[in-house]
């Protein structure tokens, strides 16, 4: 029993025939487009057994051609083929045993090519170039075999790919069309998160933990309950009474100089101007340095700048005998290069520092992803210690940057919601967040999502999903 030749409408169904016919076990050895659709050959292991033993038992156990002590000996020439669909050239145990690619064709290797079929050094002259020239010939075309091979590949993958967003929209519409059905108010809990911009693996846990009774209005108190219960949050007096060096980090544009700012006003106001101090690495944006200069000086305070790690290291050391250190840092988009500089710059001058990171509510919810963990990729041995959100006024959501604190398990130290300094920043009040995350800020309902459009959100955690109640 050799090879067999699976021919199908698409190479989802041919997959399917062989898995019939030959088990779950078998071998694809290629896929190839023809006139009556996806062609497969495939063979079972066993079969592959036996035609290899049968090969060895013919060569007396040795390599083909080892006895003429050439590198490559061709496979015998077979008068018919033994299955329909396969070349006479071509049998499954040659390509094994003789080294040869799926269409036929030598393979060479790489000190091959500058040689006859023989393994000698090809001689000079005129007679060596046809030999070179078939050498030559023979490359390319195994290469145009691999490159061939590869793009059916190809191919195949994104028609599996098709298959299985095919079966999740199709299992994802069921799913929805059974919760609307069978429970219409978490339907209406469900659309409702999705729409205040939780993501739908946070959405799906918060369902799972809702009663399986009650109208949409008392199990969205609940939710609203939950969201409360899962936002971390810090005390800032209790932070900062413990003094040390707060460095703040974060993407360029989220307001990390005027959180500074806020912040050292706040601890002037409760230690004195004499054990604050404010440094700033900040030497790439034009007027960075400026800012944070004028704010310092309507508080008393100087500003110092930093160059390397080791200037960092002496001006901290400097500052060692003031109880609270700020650290202000450039403004770098997570995906620069220039934030892995800037992070082991940090490391290697502030050890053991409160990192906090500052975030805008008005970025979206794959962005700030995004940064929260590139941030903690970049420095392995210090992570996040806080979070201050910045824009809440500006952002029509507030859901997205609270689902991705709940899910890392993030506290919150500081909401900013203005320019005023220092009187928009406000300690993090969970209850009112709750409360604002599921009520959006929208003038218009024309972009949340209708209800013949929750499956397609829906169809990437359907295994989160199958534990709520439908």
């Amino acid at each position: 029993m050799g090879p067999e030749r699976f021919v199908a409408a698409s190479a989802a169904e041919a997959l399917k025939q062989v898995r019939r016919a030959l088990g779950p076990d078998a071998m694809v050895l290629s896929t190839k487009e023809t006139a009556e659709g996806v062609e497969i050959m495939a063979i079972t292991p066993d079969a592959l057994d036996q035609l290899s033993a049968g090969i060895s038992r013919s060569t007396g156990g040795g390599v083909p051609g080892s006895s003429s002590g050439e590198l490559y000996s061709a496979p015998p020439r077979r008068s018919s083929p033994s299955t329909p669909g396969i070349p006479h050239e071509l049998v499954i145990s040659d390509v094994i045993k003789s080294q040869r690619n799926l269409d036929g064709s030598p393979v060479y290797s790489p000190e091959q090519l500058g040689r006859g079929k023989s393994g000698e050094p090809a001689a000079t002259g005129s007679a060596t170039k046809p030999s070179a020239s078939r050498d030559s010939e023979v490359a390319a075309s195994a290469l145009a075999a691999a490159s061939a091979n590869a793009a059916e590949m190809s191919r195949l993958v994104l028609q599996m790919a098709e298959v299985k967003n095919l079966l999740q929209s199709h299992l994802a519409s069921n799913f929805w069309s059974n919760l609307q059905q069978n429970a219409p108010a978490h339907a209406d809990v469900v659309k409702t998160l999705i729409n205040a911009g939780f993501s739908p693996k946070l959405c799906a846990d918060i369902v799972q933990a809702i009663p399986k009774e009650g109208d949409t209005a008392t199990l969205l108190k609940r939710v609203s309950d939950i969201v409360e219960a899962l936002i971390k949050v810090q005390d800032p007096i209790d932070v900062f009474d413990e003094g040390g060096i707060f460095t703040f980090i974060g993407p360029t544009g989220v307001g990390k100089t005027t959180s500074v700012a806020k912040v050292a006003a706040r601890c002037v106001l409760r230690y004195g101007r004499n054990q604050v101090a404010l440094l700033t690495t900040d030497t790439y944006r034009i007027g960075a340095q400026e800012q944070l200069k004028v704010f310092a000086k309507i508080l008393g305070l100087p500003v110092v700048s930093v160059r390397d790690s080791d200037d960092l290291a002496a001006k901290l050391k400097e500052a060692s005998k003031r109880k609270i250190v700020l650290l202000d840092t450039a403004g770098v988009g997570q995906r620069d290069t220039l934030m892995v500089d800037q992070t082991q710059l940090l490391a290697k001058g502030s050890a053991n520092s409160h990192r906090i990171l500052v975030m805008s509510a008005t970025t979206d919810l794959r962005t700030q992803e995004d940064v929260i963990m590139l941030h903690n990729r970049a420095d392995s041995t210090e992570k996040i210690k806080s979070v201050i959100v910045t824009k809440t006024d500006e952002a029509a959501l507030v859901a997205p940057i609270l689902d991705c604190l709940i899910r890392h398990e993030l506290p919150l130290l500081f909401i900013s919601n203005g320019q005023r300094v220092p009187e928009d920043l406000n300690p993090p009040n969970a209850q009112y967040l709750a409360h604002r995350a599921m009520r959006p800020r929208t003038l218009s309902g024309e972009t949340g999502l209708a209800s013949e459009q929750i499956p397609a959100v829906l169809a990437d955690n359907l295994a989160q999903w199958s534990k709520t109640p439908s």
